[in-house]
């Protein structure tokens, strides 16, 4: 007879099941968690067979995973942040090194200098030349020849 020990089965799912929660960074176990606490309140019910239990386990494990798991990870989605480099892109900024085809030179804004590189298929740019900020690659900032209206 197995009625007696399936609160402790169940308290047993629902402890590991919640420790398995913890220390991932996904919705993988919450839902199991909730299955396995109605269950625990089903122990209490005298007269409830473990494959009853059983069957309430999956079924509430499934609708709460079927019902909240997308509107939990739209919830939890990261947002792509802008931070105040994206302002950079379209800026006129002098070359205070000569920026080459595979070769990095630097630009300076704001009294800060950044590393620079060529954007694809462009001419090289000689130091004091003005330049247009048009990217952001890692730790670079992408730039093209400043085009000269005549």
């Amino acid at each position: 007879m197995i009625e007696p020990y399936m609160i402790w089965i169940w308290l047993g799912v629902f402890i590991i099941t919640l420790i398995i929660e913890a220390v991932t960074q996904e919705l993988v176990s919450i839902w199991f968690s909730l299955g396995s606490l109605v269950c625990i309140v089903l122990c209490l019910i005298n007269g409830i067979t473990y494959w009853v239990e059983i069957i309430v386990f999956v079924a509430v494990s499934i609708i709460t995973l079927l019902l909240t798991r997308p509107v939990v990870l739209k919830l939890l989605k990261n947002k792509i942040r802008t931070t105040n480099v994206d302002d950079f892109i379209g800026r006129e900024v002098r070359a205070i090194c000569s920026i080459k085809f595979n070769q990095m030179g630097e630009i300076k804004i704001n009294d800060v200098i950044y590393n620079a590189v060529l954007a694809e298929n462009e001419k090289d740019i000689n130091e004091g030349e003005f330049c247009v900020i048009v990217g952001i690659k890692g730790n670079k900032v992408v730039v093209k020849p400043l085009q000269k209206e005549i």
